[in-house]
């Protein structure tokens, strides 16, 4: 059985990796700042998050496998973004041994226009590159399901709440391409321990694209009646920065916008993946949610 040594498993997606990897892996060490707890799986926690890690690395080194999931998300300081994203993981590559394989959870918008958060994960991605070590990066467009109240969870709820669903309008309507928690847990958890191709990035999207006006006639056959009301872009930015409350915070803005290459042929091809379409699950009058972990 494979070693594997974990950052950022205590997020719900985090926890979902884990637990379909608790059998098929020995896991060596989750670094976070809170424990993480895998039923029928024995998890060392290293506290003090990735700085610690970089300064004492043995435990990182005795594994086979890092799969590399810790990131700042959301933030107020752009900074910390670069600092986190980009500097931690550099420093992270630095104390990997050569023989490592590393596994590394991207967005779909890493991209240098993808806003502070977008850049930074680019510039992590161009690093592992460079590293010299075998790497899987995995790209997950939207991810809904996740129970965080923001995003395409939050866009659904404001539609089921109050009967429109904002169409955002940036030289048309924004495209979202969702899949669902389940779904890119399951991914990451298979690309981590089979490896069918390696130096391989992987986007994990739906095969379809869509958008605001789209979901709503998915929406109508459990919501009526419904709107979608178009919203331009500059007054999502607007509302966001006066922090009232938006689906998408204001350092998400950027992230929305970014116009996406939504094609998963890479991950069909080696791995099977095909997500649901969204537009079938809003249809159904529900979001699917992730079983608690």
């Amino acid at each position: 059985m494979e070693t594997l040594f974990v950052t950022g498993g205590s997020s719900l997606l985090g926890r979902l990796v884990l637990l379909r990897l608790a059998s098929r892996v020995h896991i060596l060490a989750v670094v976070h700042r809170r424990t993480v707890e895998i039923p029928d799986a024995e998890v060392e926690t290293l506290q003090g998050g990735l700085e610690e890690c970089v300064r004492h690395p043995a435990g990182l080194q005795a594994a086979q496998i890092v799969l590399h999931m810790a990131a700042v998300t959301h933030t107020d300081d752009a900074s910390d973004y670069l600092r986190v994203n980009t500097e931690l993981t550099k420093q992270l590559l630095s104390v990997c041994n050569p023989r490592q394989h590393f596994v590394y959870l991207s967005t779909i918008c890493a991209h240098p226009d993808g806003g502070a958060y977008g850049r930074s994960k680019w510039l992590a991605e161009e690093a592992i590159r460079a590293s010299g070590l075998n790497y899987t990066i995995i790209r997950p467009a939207e991810i809904y399901g996740s129970k965080a109240g923001e995003g395409i969870d939050a866009l659904i709820t404001l539609a089921r709440k109050t009967h429109i669903l904002p169409d955002f309008r940036c030289g048309g309507s924004i495209k979202y391409a969702p899949i669902s928690l389940d779904e890119a847990a399951q991914f990451i958890a298979e690309a981590t321990v089979q490896r069918r191709r390696i130096e391989q990035t992987y986007t994990l999207c739906a095969d379809r694209s869509c958008n605001a006006p789209e979901m709503a006639r998915a929406l109508r056959a459990s919501v009526r009646p419904l709107l979608a009301v178009p919203v331009p872009i500059m007054l999502l930015r607007a509302a966001a920065a006066l922090r009232l409350p938006v689906a998408f915070k204001r350092d998400q803005v950027d992230r929305l916008v970014l116009r996406k290459e939504y094609c998963n042929t890479a991950a069909r091809r080696d791995y099977g993946f095909q997500a649901r379409p969204f537009l079938h699950y809003l249809a159904e009058g529900r979001l699917p949610t992730s079983p608690d972990a």
